[in-house]
């Protein structure tokens, strides 16, 4: 799984870039040189890393995301988020979250890096033992994303460290922290 995300990821990152260069030799302006005021949704997908537990071959995350920019530097997104992991002996254990994500982003480069924090609640869900609960949690992050199509849509990674308060002991939940990476996307609303 964590080979097929760095391959994907690689391929994506290739067109990218061969489309940035694109862009620039045709001396297109707009977008692509500042800051995009519209609202936008970001569908990511990926892999985690739950807490001290190296075994990706089934835990994945998918997010969605729904943000802005409100000045230069600074945008907020509201994310919902779930995750599943099995450990391979079927623990179900399922994550969803919400969070309130405040981002620092760099527009000055052909690639967008930006800082994020996001602060929120987690619900865990195990099936065997039959576990539930709410913890607060705490999201870091650090990403960029890049244009590859008209109309400013963009292509989105991320590494983040998502900090919780479960420390149950269960499997996945026997620390205080996740690893995540995620690849997705950057999609404007409207004209």
């Amino acid at each position: 799984m964590m080979r097929t995300c760095l391959l994907f990821s690689l391929i994506l990152s290739s067109i990218c870039l061969d489309t940035l260069c694109a862009q620039t030799k045709t001396g297109q302006n707009g977008l692509f040189d500042g800051v995009d005021y519209r609202w936008y949704w970001s569908p990511n997908a990926g892999v985690v890393i739950p807490d001290d537990d190296l075994r990706l071959n089934e835990a994945n995350v998918f997010d969605v995301r729904v943000g802005k920019h409100l000045n230069e530097q600074w945008g907020m997104e509201l994310e919902l988020m779930r995750d599943e992991y099995d450990f391979d002996m079927d623990f179900d254990l399922k994550h969803y979250s919400a969070t309130m994500n405040l981002i620092y982003t760099n527009h000055d480069p052909l690639w967008k890096p930006y800082f994020m924090v996001g602060l929120g609640g987690i619900y865990a869900d195990a099936r065997f033992p039959d576990t539930q609960r709410t913890d607060f949690i705490v999201n870091l992050a650090v990403g960029g994303s890049w244009y590859f199509v008209g109309n400013g849509a963009r292509i989105r990674l991320e590494a983040r460290s998502r900090l919780d308060t479960n420390n149950s002991k269960l499997p996945g939940q026997d620390g205080f922290g996740d690893a995540q990476f995620t690849i997705g996307l950057i999609i404007p609303i409207g004209d």
